[in-house]
């Protein structure tokens, strides 16, 4: 069973997790403007290029998805962090393990409920 973790323990993962929103943010802003070009380059396509302008567009909207939502993620770690109820699971309760969470620092459950809410077993 994972132990509680260490007020120096939890200001290192919230120092890992503002890490991971500098380049989530960085990403983010990339993705938005390839976007932009994508869109604008579907706009303007022949019928011969629009497939693949069109393939490129999605490609870039759902890995800008993809990581609007890990940034969210990341938030809700932080506020974790605050409210001090970070590294415990918000299903069972038990405390997260350390190399789950060097893993996925903004983890919201343990390695078993997570397991299971993937598998629509909880």
């Amino acid at each position: 069973m994972a132990k509680k973790l260490t007020s120096e323990e939890i200001q290192g993962f919230a120092t890992i997790l503002r890490q991971m929103l500098g380049v989530l943010g960085a990403d983010i802003s990339t993705l938005r403007t390839e976007a932009a070009v994508e869109g604008s380059n579907a706009a303007s396509a022949s019928s011969e290029d629009l497939g693949a302008e069109v393939g490129a567009l999605e490609m870039a909207l759902e890995l800008l998805q993809h990581d609007q939502h890990t940034q969210d993620e990341i938030f809700e770690a932080l506020g974790r962090v605050r409210a001090g109820t970070f590294g415990r699971c918000e299903l069972c309760e038990v405390w997260i393990g350390k190399p789950r969470l060097r893993a996925v620092p903004h983890a919201r459950n343990c390695i078993d409920c997570q397991r299971a809410e993937e598998n629509g077993t909880d």
